[in-house]
Order: C-alpha cells, then sequence, then structure tokens
C-alpha cells in the first residue's frame, strides 16, 4: 500500500503527471513526523493522536517527560513493530537546538529504523 508523500510543512510534489507517492520504511518516517508535530486535540476524531514538539519550541526541554510524550506516539504507529522497544533520546545542543533520535523496528521488514530531527 502506498500514501501520498507529504513532509509536514511542505508542499505536495509532483511526480510522473500525477502526485507523488510514497511506501514502505519511507512512508513510516512521513506518518511518524506527521504524529510528533500534530498537538494533541488538532484531529477532532482522535484527541489523543500527537505530540505537539512544535509547541514546544521555546520551552525548557525536560528530556524524560518528551521522551516518553515520544514513545507512546510512536508505538502507536501501525508501520512500528510494538513487540519491540523504541528507544528515544532527546538531548539539548549547545545552538539552543532541541535534538532528537528515534530508534524503532520496522513492522513490515523487522529492520531497525532511525529518524533523527531537530527543532
Amino acid at each position: 500500500m502506498s500514501s501520498i508523500s507529504h513532509l509536514c510543512g511542505g508542499d505536495l510534489l509532483l511526480e510522473n503527471g500525477g502526485l507523488q507517492v510514497i511506501s514502505g520504511a519511507d512512508e513510516t518516517r512521513q506518518r511518524l513526523l506527521r504524529r510528533l508535530l500534530t498537538n494533541p486535540g488538532d484531529y477532532i476524531w482522535q484527541p489523543e493522536y500527537g505530540v505537539g514538539l512544535q509547541s514546544m519550541v521555546g520551552e525548557v526541554v525536560v528530556p524524560a517527560v518528551m521522551q516518553a510524550a515520544i514513545r507512546v506516539q510512536v508505538l502507536k504507529d501501525p508501520g512500528v513493530d510494538s513487540s519491540h522497544s523504541v528507544d528515544v533520546i532527546v538531548s539539548a545542543a549547545d545552538n539552543g537546538l532541541c535534538l532528537c533520535h528515534i530508534s524503532y523496528v520496522d513492522a513490515d521488514t523487522g529492520q531497525q529504523q532511525t529518524l533523527d530531527f531537530s527543532a
């Protein structure tokens, strides 16, 4: 199964005369980013969906709280194998950025995957 490719904050892309599609591990990564950046309550039909990392910009970084919230949401994604642990490391960089490293197992392939980003 594939989905329309879309990175949060970006435009839809065209490919071969239609919208660009994505599947597999890349699709899971895009879904995870969307879930992590969506504020809880923004989807009225799923009020517990999302972490709201964007709303935390400018706030004091409390790694343990962020890591727990991220771990819970990552395990809810169907592309993540919930029988394996999800490792989340949140740290503050010297330049004021918050760094996040997520390691999980892909549900379809059983392969270890990572997702790294900063805010």
